[in-house]
């Protein structure tokens, strides 16, 4: 069954204490030493999923008490394994019917991670689902054959990056550099650091390609 919430993943890369607007139809996944941060902002996860050799000692207890309380709540991973701890938390979410994915603490700290992260956005968007990396500036998601939109009020850069060899038919409308079908090819950094025009909305449409989407602004000053 299809579920209306968000899967939220917290991993261990960095990560921003941010308000992560959790609601009764979401399924908040801390991903390994993701513990760590949700605990910093007094959270605790639905479920937690990890092989924990990234997770200091001191949860460790904390961990045992979790899963002897509610043990379908904690899944073990062996160390050894193919694929990430983000990778398997993102098929949990997708096993229970979550179609949105967004995936807190997944870049910064080990590049490997975070392009594996990235990965990620492409395999959800292959199966027919959403996935967005984020931060308290940042955004990145992956997209094909369909139009992403910037509403109004959003102030900042987009840049976009073919993931296949070649994006055809990239169209840019309200931003500084705009494009009409044209092709962004892998290997270039054509469309590094593109700017939305103030106070109009933007939009970016692709054609039979995959390309990521980052979307950068300035944080909120507290």
């Amino acid at each position: 069954m299809e579920r209306s919430g968000r899967c939220i993943l917290v991993c261990a890369g960095d990560f921003t204490p941010v308000d992560l607007g959790v609601t009764n139809d979401d399924f908040l996944i801390a991903v390994d030493a993701g513990l760590e941060h949700l605990l910093r902002i007094d959270t605790l996860p639905d479920h937690l999923v990890g092989d924990f050799d990234s997770l200091d000692e001191s949860y460790r207890e904390l961990v045992d008490r979790m899963e002897e309380a509610h043990p379908e709540s904690v899944t073990r991973l062996n160390p050894v394994k193919d694929d990430t701890d983000a990778m398997a938390a993102v098929m949990i979410g997708m096993e229970r019917g979550y179609r949105r994915f967004y995936i807190y603490g997944g870049m910064g700290g080990r590049l490997d991670h975070t392009l594996g992260n990235l990965q990620l956005l492409t395999y959800l968007r292959e199966r027919g689902c959403k996935g967005y990396l984020m931060d308290e500036k940042t955004m990145v998601t992956v997209i094909r054959g369909e139009t992403i939109r910037f509403h109004e009020t959003f102030d900042g850069t987009v840049s976009l990056v073919a993931l296949s060899d070649a994006v055809p038919d990239v169209t840019i409308r309200g931003m500084k550099y705009e494009t009409e079908h044209v092709t962004l090819v892998n290997g270039t950094t054509l469309g590094i650091s593109n700017e939305k025009r103030s106070g109009a909305p933007a939009e970016i449409t692709v054609g039979n390609g995959y390309a990521a989407v980052i979307a950068s602004w300035a944080p909120t000053v507290q």
